[in-house]
């Protein structure tokens, strides 16, 4: 079985990777990936994604464009890295794996989303407009890597902070939209750190996808 955790950053892609990872999963994360090619660059002195999310920066900040371009660069690079790996897996290699996205692989191009979706099982981790408020508040506090994509756009004597807030729902309106084009199925959980997640909660819809998909083909 293989799967790709798609969704907003704080949408519990990584609790949901971690938990498959203790039952049998091999966990491809891009976020730390994607850091250690950061320090390689030089741009970083270390890749957490705390760090990232400094580094990166809001996008009303000098330089923010080429940050954000380049940040994307390297998360094709490694995407490409992953996939390749997929795909060149030897075919008696049955192996579970489950690859934790960014936020931001819907940027990654056609191609990419199309390898993804014919190697792996796409799954969004969709969250309820009270948790996406939640996320809102989250991300003016503490920055994460966060690309918008256009999507910031400031009113004529609009203060920074209130073109954030206002463009940062219309950018979770716009990925929602994305995310559900793009994956097989959608999984309603809002992370809560404090409960366990149940690992059937994410598994039993990836199996009754891939029993319905080999129905689907063997009639």
């Amino acid at each position: 079985m293989r799967i790709t955790l798609i969704g907003m950053s704080g949408s519990g892609k990584s609790l949901w990777s971690s938990v498959l990872s203790r039952h049998g999963f091999h966990k491809l994360g891009c976020d730390n990936a994607i850091g250690r090619r950061l320090v390689d660059d030089g741009e970083l002195a270390e890749g957490s994604l705390y760090l990232i999310g400094r580094w990166m920066g809001f996008p009303f900040e000098t330089g923010f464009a080429r940050r954000e371009a380049l940040y994307l660069d390297h998360e094709k690079v490694v995407m490409n890295q992953f996939l390749t790996a997929l795909e060149t897996r030897p075919t008696e290699d049955a192996s579970p794996v489950v690859i934790d996205t960014t936020g931001s692989v819907i940027y990654t191009g056609q191609a990419i989303r199309q390898r993804l979706r014919q190697q792996t099982v796409v799954v969004y981790l969709s969250t309820s407009a009270d948790f996406r408020r939640k996320l809102h508040r989250t991300y003016v506090a503490n920055p994460r890597p966060v690309l918008w994509q256009q999507h910031f756009q400031k009113k004529p004597g609009e203060e920074n902070q209130s073109a954030l807030k206002r463009c940062y729902k219309n950018l979770l309106a716009d990925r929602d939209a994305r995310y559900r084009q793009y994956a097989h199925l959608e999984v309603l959980c809002d992370p809560t750190p404090d409960q366990p997640l149940e690992v059937d909660t994410l598994l039993a819809p990836v199996r009754s996808f891939l029993e319905q998909r080999r129905s689907s083909h063997g009639a």
